[in-house]
């Protein structure tokens, strides 16, 4: 990992939370992190390709080349591309690789102009044709001041997942003593900000804040991962019109902040960007095994609940 922040206190903010960056001087030194400081993912893969996901912060918009090889050593590198990890977009890079073979396992990395290198990620494209089995890990609900990351962890761990589906809820928007109180969030898991999330800044530091998580970091380097969102990458109970805890006299307008939401999502999570009329329902076929069919009931036509 190149950064200029102490690896140490990188590992200490991995395994407490941001919170842990309230250290003297320690904020300071994540503010100036620089290089690939969350690691990588990949994501909504299919029978000839997949999304790769980093992030490489710079004091400009920074272009990497993303290599895909099919083994560790990278000796012969199989697709990739050019892509700029963007400070309009919280110098975050995705690039999309196409061409892959079926079933197939590969390796993947980001190098910067400077030579440095993100970590290896490890993915693989959907199965085509005839398959007899095909193995999903499948999360949702992670709060992280409510406990550890176990179930990421223990999944990366595993060899026999081929694909992740993170139902939603990927983080939670709550401020301190809500969700959970105060008495109820594991020591030291505190994230940031420490304010109900609602402007720009506050989404991405939020999502900044759950991918130091060791265990996070590790499922999303390990296998690709097919995610939507629920309510709370919103706000809590989000409908088409509003959500139970977004005031619209004190917390501005509830359009932008679900805009800004949606926005900040696509930035931090291994998804594409839609362009005008695309749609958020898609599919995935397993070989002739299954169909995954993604769906997206909460933000698109949800009427207020009772």
């Amino acid at each position: 990992m190149t950064m200029t922040i102490d690896r140490r206190l990188l590992l200490k903010a991995g395994t407490f939370g941001l919170a842990a960056l309230s250290l003297p001087g320690a904020a300071l030194a994540f503010a100036s992190a620089r290089g690939f400081t969350h690691g990588v993912a990949s994501g909504e893969p299919s029978a000839d390709s997949v999304l790769l996901w980093t992030r490489y912060v710079a004091d400009n918009d920074a272009r990497l080349t993303a290599e895909l090889s099919a083994t560790p050593d990278f000796a012969k590198v199989v697709g990739g591309g050019s892509v700029t990890a963007s400070g309009a977009r919280d110098h975050i890079a995705k690039i999309t690789v196409r061409g892959l073979k079926p079933g197939s396992w590969y390796y993947y990395r980001f190098v910067a102009a400077d030579g440095s290198k993100s970590p290896v990620g490890r993915t693989r494209t959907l199965p085509k044709g005839e398959t007899q089995a095909f193995n999903l890990g499948v999360f949702s609900c992670s709060n992280l001041p409510f406990g550890w990351f176990n179930a990421y962890g223990h999944a990366a761990a595993r060899k026999d997942i081929d694909l992740a589906l993170h139902l939603g809820d990927y983080i939670y928007e709550y401020g301190p003593d809500v969700y959970p109180t105060r008495t109820q969030a594991l020591a030291g898991r505190l994230v940031q900000p420490d304010h109900e999330m609602i402007t720009l800044a506050d989404y991405r530091l939020r999502y900044a804040s759950y991918r130091l998580d060791p265990d996070l970091q590790a499922l999303h380097q390990s296998v690709p991962m097919i995610a939507m969102w629920d309510d709370h990458e919103i706000a809590n109970d989000a409908w088409k019109g509003g959500a139970q805890n977004h005031q619209d006299g004190v917390e501005g307008d509830y359009a932008t902040r679900r805009r800004i939401a949606e926005q900040v999502y696509r930035e931090w999570m291994p998804v594409a960007d839609l362009s005008p009329g695309d749609t958020l329902w898609t599919s995935y076929q397993i070989g002739n095994l299954a169909t995954i069919i993604r769906t997206e009931s909460r933000l698109s036509g949800r009427d207020k609940p009772a």
